[in-house]
């Protein structure tokens, strides 16, 4: 999870461009802190937006298609699992009452992943994959996975 030395750094960068690591702060509001010194594959603090739905659902469903030599294991249940978007917040609103600092999304949950997990699955079909899966768990995952590192992105050419 946490990548400060240059060599990991390059090894999942892209292109042999170094990735930018995550640093503490950007983990301050996470309830339980998942820092440790065990570095299992890529760190995915950033992976919104560096490839598209349909890469992420084949992904899933056998990582050695779209990764050769992965050891990621596949995960093909979750194509098939559904979701039921409206146990979301109620989650949610349970993980709020435990102590978890999601209180200013608490009201948006429900509305959030009803919206982008269906836009992730049309998305994953018209780039060709199947259709029907907007009520899946993969399409959820997917939804998650395109928004990590988003909110943090720089403008092109900026700087902090």
């Amino acid at each position: 999870m946490v990548r400060p030395f240059i060599d990991e750094t390059v090894r999942y960068g892209q292109n042999g461009i170094p990735a930018e690591y995550s640093k503490p702060g950007e983990f301050v509001y996470d309830h339980p802190f998942q820092w440790g010194s065990k570095r299992t594959g890529p760190d995915l603090a950033r992976e919104g937006g560096r490839r598209d739905e349909l890469w992420h659902l084949r992904h899933f469903e056998n990582p050695r298609a779209t990764s050769p030599g992965s050891v990621m294991p596949s995960y093909p249940h979750l194509l098939e699992d559904t979701i039921e978007w409206d146990e979301i917040q109620d989650r949610v609103d349970v993980m709020s009452m435990l102590g978890s600092r999601t209180t200013r999304r608490r009201s948006r949950a429900r509305g959030d992943g009803a919206r982008a997990g269906p836009a992730a699955g049309r998305e994953a079909a018209r780039r060709g994959g199947p259709t029907g899966m907007d009520d899946k768990e993969v399409i959820a995952l997917i939804a998650y996975m395109q928004r990590l590192g988003v909110d943090i992105r720089l403008p092109q050419g900026g700087s902090r």
